[in-house]
């Protein structure tokens, strides 16, 4: 009986551990390019060649919008524009008071379909 709870307490954390973890779930792009650090192509991989499982992403490049990940035994960077991935990479917050306000007047709507749950508008 130990046993048993100890392996379900394993599976339950190890999902846990698994979900704070952004993943790269699919590649949108045929064949997939594997950058270097600074975003320069390197070579290109067969979307039939490349992984099927979720990649766990090793880091996160916020000025060139790329990813580190390991292929093939190698770390490489992909471009997250042709990636699907679980969490969001690079969130922007805007400041509800400086959201404009449509009007059903306006010939062209500049403003937000809706201001989300924090603004309480």
């Amino acid at each position: 009986m130990t046993r048993f709870a100890a392996l379900l307490l394993t599976v339950f954390f190890g999902q846990v551990a698994l979900a704070d973890t952004p993943l790269v779930e699919a590649f949108l792009e045929d064949p997939v390019e594997l950058l270097d650090d600074q975003g320069k192509l390197q070579r290109e991989l067969a979307l039939k060649d490349a992984p099927t499982k979720p990649l766990p992403i090793l880091q996160y490049n916020e000025a060139l919008d790329l990813v580190q990940v390991e292929l093939t035994g190698q770390k490489v960077w992909l471009d997250s524009q042709n990636l699907r991935v679980n969490m969001p990479l690079n969130v922007v917050n805007f400041p509800c008071q400086k959201l404009p306000v449509g009007k059903a007047s306006d010939s062209q709507n500049n403003a937000t379909m809706g201001y989300g749950a924090g603004c309480n508008r």
